[in-house]
């Protein structure tokens, strides 16, 4: 008897191939037009690397994000470079806990913190930030993260707790050392701890010399007035609570650069998870119920 299988039952593994050949052939074809760039024109090589490094990725909303935004009161806040979308779940009475998406990301990505946390007495907002989702704009940046978070706080006033994912971590972390009062602690998950060291990693993907990455750095630093040097974990430290979620194999942002924030924070401590990679935590249900939980109070 000939044993027939349907062709659905391999498209998930195929369109996993799919996936890795387009990422493939593009990743080539980046490598291979930096590489002209910098040797026959390097002035624009550095501006199209610049307008790289200032554009995030696109992405879609899956339906059950959708859906969520429907039981959620809309905020639009104002920006100078137009409006920040963002939405409320839960009482306004209650205490406040902010998401703040990563690079790339979209608030309602960290969804799965949503029920818990109104469980647990809390409401919640979360927002897309300048050049992603609903927000939208041409460009995005950390400072544009910080502006953004900064927007949304004077907004709502001072929240109980911060939840950021990534580079969200990484503003979460900077506005609270600048402004103590607007947030009284905060998860950080997966956070970059150096803006120069995340430029360093994409340039190694893109196998872009050093000194062309660094003539990038400069290009971006004149942009906004502003040195990278001011964005180490080390030199935006306070005095609340953190508490620093990181997978040891996480590829995207090294386990190493949490660990930067738990050495220079002084009341912060690490939750270490394995396996989960730089997305898979935001669906973990250890991760987001220690999270709840020390947001709550309690030592997870």
């Amino acid at each position: 008897m000939e044993l027939k299988l349907k062709p659905a039952f391999f498209w998930p593994f195929n369109r996993t191939i799919v996936r890795a050949f387009k990422f493939s052939i593009g990743l080539t074809w980046q490598r291979a037009l930096y590489r002209l760039l910098w040797r026959s024109a390097p002035q624009q090589a550095i501006e199209h690397a610049a307008r790289r490094m200032l554009t995030p990725p696109g992405h879609h909303f899956p339906d059950a994000e959708l859906r969520l935004m429907e039981d959620a009161s809309l905020i639009p806040v104002p920006l100078v470079t137009g409006r920040l979308i963002g939405w409320r779940w839960g009482h306004r009475a209650d205490p406040i806990v902010v998401l703040v998406h990563g690079w790339g990301g979209r608030g309602t990505q960290l969804k799965a913190f949503i029920a818990p946390l109104l469980k647990r007495g809390f409401s919640v907002v979360a927002y897309d930030a300048p050049g992603h989702g609903m927000t939208g704009g041409p460009e995005s940046s950390l400072p544009h993260f910080l502006r953004a978070l900064e927007a949304m706080l004077d907004h709502l006033g001072p929240v109980h707790a911060l939840v950021g994912h990534s580079l969200g971590g990484a503003a979460a972390a900077m506005v609270m050392a600048r402004r103590p009062q607007s947030a009284g602690r905060a998860v950080l998950i997966a956070p970059p701890a150096s803006l120069t060291e995340s430029t360093r990693r994409l340039a190694r993907a893109l196998t872009w010399p050093e000194a062309m990455r660094a003539a990038v750095q400069r290009r971006i630093e004149y942009r906004f007035g502003i040195a990278w040097s001011e964005f180490e974990v080390d030199r935006n430290t306070g005095p609340q609570p953190l508490l620093v979620i990181h997978d040891r194999g996480d590829r995207e942002v090294p386990y190493a650069e949490g660990m930067r924030y738990v050495n220079a924070w002084p009341a912060a401590r690490m939750l270490e998870t394995g396996g989960l990679g730089h997305r898979q935590v935001l669906n973990d249900p250890t991760a987001i119920g220690a999270s709840v939980d020390f947001i709550a109070g309690a030592r997870p």
